[in-house]
């Protein structure tokens, strides 16, 4: 007999890459999973997996009940919803997971204009890499991340997509490094002035992200060499304050409520944006408190302003410009 747990697992599992992680998402040993899995096909009476070179590859009747699975999901998750929304009457609780610059810039706007609809509302903030935030989505432990688009891995996001915002980035410097006027670095900086330009930081976030700030580097610092690689946005701008090389950042990354978190110079690194999005469970979005708050988040979006800079110094112009039309 079909049951919701299993039904819960079965889906879990569909969206992982692997038995490990999905285990981590529901909280869950691998062979409590494989049990249940195993109890699963053998009360339909057909195998939902095939395992080909140690991993679970979705079979027909897989899918078909993959697709029935996130509809009666989402309906049990919505009564539930409702249920509790005549339960607490108004209250409510709702987890949400978030880059920590999101969460800085974010969460206490939205949060504050949601406290005027419903004041007893309690938020539980996860600050999360974008993979781990899927993770917890599809583990259930989440109803809402928030995080770069770019970080998303197309064929497995089964959530509705809400567009926030738009964080530019900036290349940050040590201070003392004046770029504003530069056209040539080679030309018009000294010796040290260009080694310093050319050791690059990087932020280590997956391969999409990789490959779009390599590409980046490649254009406006050909030169440049990857000196150190960090895990955080706040690890690598410890690193330029120190003087130890430049930065490519989002701006978010560089402020709390206007203030500048670290002392650095920023340049606009024109054409290169972070878009930000919500990802939500599509049946939260149909009621309270999720439907407020998520409203809430939308105008927090639209309303953020990010930081004025100078203009983007000419090399960094230059670079952003498309080549020229051979004749």
């Amino acid at each position: 007999m079909l049951n919701l747990h299993q039904l819960r697992i079965f889906w879990a599992v569909a969206h992982s890459p692997s038995l490990t992680r999905a285990a981590k998402q529901l909280g869950l040993t691998q062979p409590s999973i494989s049990q249940q899995l195993a109890r699963l096909e053998s009360s339909l009476g057909g195998r939902l997996f095939d395992r080909i070179n140690n991993q679970l590859v979705l079979t027909d009747a897989g899918h078909f009940l993959l697709r029935r699975a996130e509809s009666i999901l989402a309906e049990v998750d919505e009564t539930e919803a409702g249920l509790a929304e005549f339960r607490l009457g108004r209250r409510g609780r709702i987890a949400v997971g978030a880059l920590a610059s999101l969460a800085r810039c974010l969460l206490p706007q939205a949060y504050r204009e949601a406290l005027r609809e419903l004041p007893d509302l309690e938020i539980d903030v996860h600050e999360l890499a974008p993979a781990e935030a899927l993770e917890q989505l599809y583990g259930r432990n989440l109803q809402i991340a928030l995080l770069s688009s770019y970080s998303l891995p197309g064929n497995r996001v089964s959530f509705s997509r809400i567009e926030l915002t738009q964080d530019p980035y900036a290349l940050a410097v040590p201070r003392g490094l004046d770029l504003a006027a530069i056209r040539d670095p080679e030309r018009e900086l000294d010796s040290e002035q260009q080694r310093l330009l050319y050791r690059c930081i990087q932020f280590n976030f997956g391969n999409l992200h990789n490959r779009r700030i390599e590409e980046w580097y490649r254009r406006a610092l050909p030169r440049h060499t990857t000196v150190a690689t960090c895990r955080t946005y706040e690890s690598a701008l410890a690193m330029v304050e120190a003087g130890l090389g430049v930065a490519l950042v989002p701006l978010l990354t560089t402020r709390l409520n206007g203030r500048l978190l670290f002392d650095v110079e920023l340049y606009p690194a024109p054409g290169l944006e972070r878009p930000i999005v919500a990802l939500v469970p599509p049946q939260y979005r149909r009621v309270q408190p999720w439907q407020c708050f998520i409203a809430a988040l939308e105008r927090a979006g639209a309303a953020l302003q990010p930081p004025a800079l100078p203009s983007p110094p000419p090399f960094l112009r230059a670079a952003a410009d498309p080549a020229p039309a051979r004749p």
